[in-house]
Order: C-alpha cells, then structure tokens, then sequence
C-alpha cells in the first residue's frame, strides 16, 4: 500500500512539475490585429452588424480611433505596428522622398516595400518574436521587409486578390495549438471597405454593402477560432487605419491660381500635399500661398505644427499643405484631364477632423464586458498588445496608461 501511494505521489510530482505540455493544450493567452482598411468609427451605425455587435456587448469600444497624420493607410498600419509617430518610424506618408537614400517610396513600388532601410523602430511582430514567441502577419504594412534583419514566423506577400476567407483560415491555422509552430500573435488585414468608400463615397449602397461583408467575415472567423478551441484564448483588436470623407468637384483647390505649379515637384497628393521647391526660394513659394490662404492651410517644414509629430524628420518636404474636410488641392492640368474627379470619398485630412477617426473593438478574456471609452491615439495599441502578451515593449510614443482602462 505504501508503495502505491509513494508511486501516485511521483506521477502526480511529475505531471505537476512537467514544461512540455501537450501540444493541444492553451499555453497563454494570444493576440489576433485585424484591420479594415477605411472603416470610420461610426460606420456600425449604417446597417445591422449582428457579429460586430456580439463582440462589442461582450467587450470593448470606443468612440474611435484616432489616426496619426497623415491620415493615410501605409503610415497608420506602421505606426500601430511600432507605436511610433511617422517622425520618429520613418513612414511620413504612402509616398516620399529619403535626400539621404536619394530614393523614392511609393507604396506600389514593390522594391520599396521590401526595402527595410525606409522603416525605423520596432514592430511588434519583432518584439513578441525576440522574446522567443511566434507571429504571423496576413499583409501588414512593414511586415515584408526584413526589418532589424528579422521576419515574422509566418508572414506573407500582398496578394489583393487572395480571398478573405482563405486569409482567415490560413491565420487560423497559425494560431491552431495543434500547429508545430503555432503563432501568439497574428495579424489580418481587409481592404474593399476602403476601396468602396474611394470609389462611391461614405453614404453609398456600396460602402453599407461592404460594411456588411466585414460583418459576415467576423462571424466566419469567430466560427473558425471557436472551431479550433481559440476563442476563449485570443483577444481580438478589431481595428482601422483611419475614416473617410466625401468630395467633390464643387470642393477645390487649384494651385495654378496661386503659384507656378512647375516650380515645385509634388511628392504627396492631395488631401495631405507635400512638395519640395525646384524653381526658387521656399519662403516665397510659401508666401503666395499663404496670401490665398483658403480651404487649406499651408507650413514650412519648421513651421509644421507640433501635434502632427511630423517635421522633425529629413523624409519631410519644404512645403505641407493640408486641405480643409472634403477639399481637394491639385493643378489645373490634372483636374482638366479628369471630368469625375474628384468623386467618392477620400482621407489623408487633419486627423482631428472626426470622419477621419477609424474603428476600435477589444474583444477577449483581457478586456471589459459592454465597456464604451473615449477615443484614443492608434499609437497606444502597441503598447496594449505588448502587455495582453505579456513581453516588454520596445520604446514607443504610447503608453499603457493611456488604454488600460479598458482591461479587466
């Protein structure tokens, strides 16, 4: 009898006391970003959205969320990768010009977007992976080059015309705890929201269309996670890039009536135009449009204002001008060519402009029940994820302090 129970006490000590666990086992909690690129932070309000609902009853939302500026796409999925303002990453606009590489990035130069040199700090995909995690990134801006000479486990090459459920199964299977190199953090990202929004504008058929489509997706990839047990294990940040707002042909702004477009070499378009002067001194280009100073606003480089963490970077032209909500700066010649534009929607405005402010959902066993706050700065998430996976934050422009609120 003694030796029996002097056996049940070893095997019992030896199971306790294992670090190999089975490998269909939870080890920890994880993280999956999800992105819906042009998805405004009231856009729920349009049509019914019974998944979105569910999550957002069970957990987290908030009033929105408020991009860095520019309000554009590839510089507010890096900054949330990193928690970084574009002055301190790098990432100043979808295009621009580095003096010091003397090269051009444009986010449709396929060279340029694997080119690490054009990304500064740290993304969380390197973070959770140097503290000896996993991570998977479905098309994430930063995710293709090899950053710090690093890539995530899993990651892929944009592909638009990848299907969104096989983007979802192929993430839920890097997740799946019966996977040998199963990820702690994944990433999704979905663009025909945005895509709508340009093409027909905020209130059109086609963005509620597509507001739905996000919908049903949620439903499928809750489906797929409940599916391979990951759901009462993951917290899912639903979130966008930056809102939308309608334009028009009676909304313009043509700089040929306040300057010689020819001296200057545009490098950003409209709504956020920046420009460096070919054809004489800055100061004077800078003059004559101040003097016509209407639907935009105009600044020197040293001049960019503080809020826009933006000028203090070599990436950043002579000349900004951001225009007013709905406005479109552009030269003659272009709009000439151009009958329909501007049409549909655009971003890129001030991102204190609230049509700019993009979607936030925290759902999980990390966040609050039915818990509404106010809007906050995307900059902050990576400092949020950092924590709910339980690694150290590399230095970022985010605090934990600033989100924490919504954690149980």
């Amino acid at each position: 009898m003694k030796n029996l129970i002097f056996t049940l006490i070893i095997l019992v000590t030896a199971v306790g006391c294992s670090n190999e666990p089975s490998s269909n086992q939870p080890i920890g909690e994880k993280v999956l970003l999800i992105s819906f690129d042009g998805f405004r932070y009231d856009y729920l309000s349009k049509t019914d959205t019974p998944n979105f609902d569910k999550l957002v009853e069970t957990g987290v939302i908030s009033k929105g969320l408020i991009p860095i500026f520019p309000s554009k796409t590839f510089p507010n999925h890096y900054a949330i990768a990193t928690g970084l303002y574009p002055e301190n990453n790098g990432f100043i606009s979808n295009s621009m010009y580095d003096p010091e590489m003397d090269a051009i990035f444009s986010m449709r130069d396929r060279e340029a977007v694997e080119n690490p040199d054009w990304y500064q700090g740290e993304p969380i995909w390197n973070t959770v992976e140097k503290q000896g995690k996993k991570a998977g990134t479905m098309f994430w801006v930063g995710s293709e080059a090899p950053i710090q000479d690093m890539h995530p486990t899993h990651w892929k090459v944009y592909d638009q015309s990848m299907g969104d459920s096989a983007r979802i199964d192929t993430v839920v299977k890097w997740m799946s705890y019966d996977d040998p190199k199963q990820v702690d953090f994944a990433t999704l990202y979905f663009h025909f929201v945005d895509s709508q929004g340009h093409r027909y504008g905020t209130d059109s058929p086609e963005v509620v269309e597509a507001i739905e489509r996000a919908d049903d997706l949620m439903g499928y990839l809750i489906q797929r996670m409940e599916e391979h047990g990951l759901i009462d294990h993951t917290n899912l940040l639903v979130v966008s890039d930056h809102g939308m707002a309608n334009v028009s042909r009676e909304r313009i702004v043509v700089l040929d009536d306040m300057i010689d477009p020819n001296d200057i070499e545009i490098i950003e378009y409209s709504p956020s135009l920046m420009a460096n002067v070919k054809n004489g001194d800055p100061a004077a280009i800078y003059n004559a449009l101040k003097e016509k100073e209407e639907n935009f606003k105009v600044y020197l480089k040293e001049n960019i204002p503080e809020r826009y963490h933006l000028k203090n970077h070599p990436r950043v032209p002579d000349l900004l001008m951001v225009a007013d909500i709905g406005y479109t700066i552009n030269t003659q010649e272009f709009f000439d060519a151009r009958e329909d534009y501007p049409s549909g929607a655009a971003h890129g405005f001030d991102n204190r402009e609230k049509e700019m402010h993009a979607i936030f959902i925290g759902s999980g066993p990390a966040f609050r029940s039915g818990y509404r706050m106010k809007a906050f700065e995307n900059v902050h998430l990576y400092e949020l994820m950092a924590d709910l996976m339980n690694i150290t934050p590399a230095p970022t422009d985010g605090t934990i302090d600033s989100v924490s609120v919504m954690l149980k």
